[in-house]
Formats: C-alpha cells, sequence, structure tokens
C-alpha cells in the first residue's frame, strides 16, 4: 500500500495466502480497512497483472469473488466490487468492498472466496476465514 501511495491503514492483518483464484495468479489476502462509510479487503495479485495481461484474457479474467457475513447478523451487499492497480510486477495491490460497514458489536467476520468463473486452481486454494474483530 505504501509503494501504492494509498494513505489508507490496515486495521486488521492476514496476510494469508488464498491460493491461485486466477490463472497464473496467487490472491494474498493483506488485510482489512475498517471504515464507518464501508469495510475493504486489501489484497495482492502475485505476481502482479499487467496491462498486457489484461487485455489480451479479457478486461474481467481476473474476477475472483468475495463474500461476507458476521456474528452480529449484518446483511452485507453482494456487489463485490473493487479495483487494483494493474502495474505487473511482483505484486499488483487491490482492494474489494465487503459491501457494508462492519458493526462494533460484531465479533466474528466470516470471508469466503471463490475462484474466477470457470477457472479451477489447480491446487488447493482457501475457501473461507473467520476474523476475529478487534
Amino acid at each position: 500500500m505504501a509503494a501504492a501511495g494509498t494513505p489508507r491503514r490496515l486495521d486488521v492483518v492476514l496476510d494469508i495466502d488464498l491460493g491461485e483464484l486466477v490463472p497464473g495468479h496467487r490472491v494474498v489476502a493483506r488485510g482489512l480497512e475498517l471504515a464507518a462509510e464501508g469495510a475493504m479487503l486489501h489484497y495482492e495479485f502475485v505476481p502482479g497483472i499487467d496491462h498486457e495481461e489484461e487485455q489480451s484474457k479479457g478486461l474481467f479474467f481476473w474476477y475472483w469473488t468475495l463474500s461476507a457475513s458476521d456474528d452480529a447478523g449484518t446483511e452485507y451487499a453482494g456487489n463485490d466490487s473493487g479495483a487494483f492497480a494493474s502495474g505487473g510486477g511482483e505484486a499488483t495491490h487491490g482492494v474489494r468492498d465487503l459491501g457494508g460497514a462492519v458493526p462494533g458489536t460484531a465479533d466474528r467476520l466470516l470471508l469466503g472466496f471463490a475462484p474466477a468463473e470457470g477457472w479451477s486452481p489447480p491446487a488447493l486454494w482457501c475457501r473461507q476465514v473467520e476474523v476475529a474483530l478487534p
């Protein structure tokens, strides 16, 4: 995040390799930003995705999915939106919107992950992570 000039901070650090959710790229969950206007998952594609690959494989070949739920029964929108900096290199930083703010009454957040549509990872991958909230 610092290299990308992002003035954000992680409220929960994860650093979990989710596996090859996109052909040729591992997704590493770096942490959560728990802002009042909405929570974001910060992640990286490793190796990074560059403009040429995005153009040759299609604009959304990298689109893995994220879902969220918590022990407070919060309804999270399923819009699964976000963005990433397609600069290539060793890693590409990205963020995904959890679909709402995580309430202070929640103690645990459950994050679900699925690979890009039509892609079957060649090895084990992480389907779910339970996060103890601060």
